[in-house]
């Protein structure tokens, strides 16, 4: 054993639960094998560890022999609740077992027996939790050889399948009590179970093929309404990325799939796309769940998409549909007695507002959010509109002193329930209220720890918000070439997104940095474009950032001469922000003499719809589309859906019909 591969060593003994024999096994092959490729090959354990000493009892000479021969001496009962328990994946409860047993008929009565019998024999292991249900844990050495004399029996579909129905059940239990005063407690039981839970997603998604069986069909349903029913999880937990990738694959092989059950999953992709900020495929995946539900006249289903479309409005700044849609989504939810959807629409309401610098009427929205959550018990709401509420407090400028206690509040619930959006958000709040209390070391702890959650879930927007934050503190550490770094970064988030009151913001931000630097015409130029912007979409100036900006720009104009000033304000005004940020205090280049229009296309069809469309027209699959325009798959499935939606087709033949009479194929 050396310094170099001690980690490898060790990381041995965990992946073996620190059996001897699987031990001494493994240390026979280190002979050939270096620990770290050992490690490697670990994954399927009892292929590696099969050569032992000669002079012992052939059942110790191998893994798998010591394993057959502990299994051999089990009764037949045992022997099958050992190969059924070997489907759970890090540990289960006794509830889950017995649930399992009643789906394959058979009698739940025997299965505590049979536990205590193979916890005696050592195959079993049980752990104590506090109020919990005791918890049974197969070890994965022990596991793969359970799976290995399942598979053998002929026994894993019939297993894999009550498995996967048991945590459909339990997911769709979580799902009604999420919103609820036993949030935390549902939550933190999903996270227990996320290895089962995805082990159970990953199997109903793997039944696929050129069969059209009826249990095909079924699996397959039994994945979407699994991604549906764990929507509030992914979103509390932050496991955005993994929940979208799932649902994704879920509803492109599950077309066929009953409305409802389609319909639920698209609500949830949609919700997931929201936090990652990928507006387009938000609003593909809204408009296709609101026809469904309008054709079964699902009111709530209603609700909900036409809630989310605002959404997409908003963050597009238009504020007039946006504020249509919610109108709407409220008077929808308000018919249904959904209060939950009424708190939230409110909550989006306070967003808008906040974003066009309507602070006071931000903050009775807000407040009027808050009120409904707390109410319900709902302890995410009850964070985020917390959140909310000190943001808007505090870049008014407004009741300061309650800023600090809604921030604590609002992370005491994020950890309680495992909020992580919400604790992003407290952190980086937090850390400007430190910042202008002089607290440098704090507020760049807490502004950092803001931007790595972000960053950690995905979520742009969030980003965008939190980067000019972090820039703020560190610029007044006087690192401003990182600080401008992050302004720059946050630019680029909040323009692709089309924030443009983010941009207008992080302009100002950038514009104090960069007179720091002593780079005064630029500065002047940056604040030009900023002015000009906020005048374009009528948001002003947040009171929070007056005195630091009116400090700046004084500064600067007395440095530079109200002349040059002048100019190079007048210049910024000229320019958009991707020009200001080239032409760094020099003068703009002339624009360009001639404007070609781009191509128009029939029925509203992009330029980039017509790509896809024409290599659908010639016969090439989703995958081999993306791989030609050099798109992910899900990007692809983005524009077919959207290309049926505009042309009111349903299958690639009429999309090809289409193609062809319109002389694009």
């Amino acid at each position: 054993m050396t310094p170099a591969n001690i980690r490898a060593v060790a990381e041995i003994c965990v992946s073996l639960d620190g059996l001897p024999l699987a031990i001494e096994l493994a240390g026979a092959r280190a002979k050939v094998l270096p620990p770290q490729a050992l490690l490697t090959r670990l994954r399927h354990r009892l292929q590696v560890l099969t050569i032992g000493a000669r002079d012992v009892p052939a059942r110790q000479q191998t893994l798998r022999n010591t394993l057959a021969w502990s299994y051999d001496l089990l009764g037949v009962k045992e022997q099958l609740l050992f190969r059924r328990l070997s489907v759970f994946v890090g540990g289960c409860t006794l509830g889950a077992v017995e649930a399992m047993y009643s789906t394959l008929s058979d009698r739940p009565a025997y299965v505590l027996d049979g536990i205590a019998s193979l916890i005696d024999k050592s195959l079993l292991r049980q752990t104590e939790q506090e109020g919990e249900e005791p918890r049974l844990l197969m070890l994965e050495t022990i596991r793969e050889y359970g799976l290995e004399v399942l598979t053998t029996s002929g026994e894993m579909q019939n297993a894999r399948r009550a498995h996967a129905l048991y945590y459909l059940s339990l997911a769709e239990d979580a799902e009604t009590e999420v919103g609820g005063p036993q949030q935390a407690v549902w939550l933190d039981r999903l996270e227990r179970e996320h290895d089962n839970l995805r082990a159970a997603l990953q199997w109903s998604l793997g039944q696929t093929g050129d069969d059209e069986s009826v249990e095909k069909e079924q699996d397959l349903e039994i994945a979407l309404r699994l991604g549906g029913a764990l929507r509030s999880f992914w979103r509390v937990h932050g496991h955005i990325t993994e929940g979208r990738s799932f649902l994704e694959r879920a509803l492109a092989a599950s077309k066929g799939a009953a409305a409802f059950v389609r319909a639920k999953a698209l609500i949830a992709a949609a919700n997931l796309a929201f936090i990652q900020s990928d507006y387009d495929s938000m609003e593909i995946l809204c408009k296709e769940s609101l026809a469904l539900y309008q054709e079964l006249e699902d009111l709530p289903g209603i609700a909900h998409s036409v809630y989310l479309l605002a959404n997409v409005a908003w963050t597009r700044g238009d504020t007039a549909t946006a504020r249509s849609l919610l109108t709407e989504a409220q008077s929808l939810a308000r018919a249904i007695d959904d209060e939950e959807y009424v708190a939230w629409s409110l909550f989006v309401q306070g967003l808008l507002e906040s974003s066009q610098g309507n602070y006071p009427r931000a903050r009775t929205l807000f407040e009027e959010s808050l009120k409904i959550h707390r109410q319900l018990q709902n302890k995410r709401g009850i964070a985020h509109s917390l959140s909310q509420l000190a943001q808007v407090l505090f870049v008014s400028q407004s009741d300061q002193e309650r800023v600090p206690s809604l921030l604590e509040e609002c992370l005491a619930l994020s950890e309680e329930i495992g909020f992580k959006e919400g604790v992003a958000a407290s952190s980086w709040l937090s850390g400007q209220v430190a910042l202008r209390q002089g607290d440098l070391v704090k507020a760049r702890s807490l502004a950092e720890k803001g931007v790595a959650l972000y960053r950690e879930m995905g979520h742009r927007h969030g980003m965008a918000e939190s980067l000019p934050a972090l820039g703020k503190v560190l610029a007044a550490q006087g690192d401003y070439p990182t600080a401008r770094t992050l302004y720059e970064e946050s630019l680029a988030i909040s323009g692709e997104l089309g924030e443009k009151w983010v941009v207008a913001q992080c302009l100002v931000g950038l514009g104090e940095v960069v007179a720091a630097q002593r780079q005064l015409a630029w500065a002047a130029q940056l604040w030009g474009v900023a002015e000009a912007l906020r005048d374009a979409i009528d948001v002003p100036l947040p009171p929070v950032e007056r005195t630091s900006y009116d400090r700046s720009v004084a500064a600067t104009r007395a440095h530079l001469g109200e002349g040059a000033f002048a100019t190079a304000w007048a210049q910024g005004r000229s320019m958009t922000p991707e020009q200001v940020l080239v032409a760094q205090g020099r003068k703009p280049g002339p624009p360009p003499k001639t404007i070609i229009p781009p191509p128009t296309y029939p029925d509203g069809l992009s330029a980039r719809e017509v790509e896809v469309l024409c290599l659908v027209a010639a016969g090439l699959t989703d995958v081999q589309i993306a791989e030609k325009l050099i798109l992910s798959p899900r990007t692809v499935h983005a524009h077919t859906s959207s290309i049926y939606s505009k042309l009111a087709i349903t299958s690639r033949s009429a999309a090809t019909r289409y193609a062809i009479e319109h002389h694009l194929a």
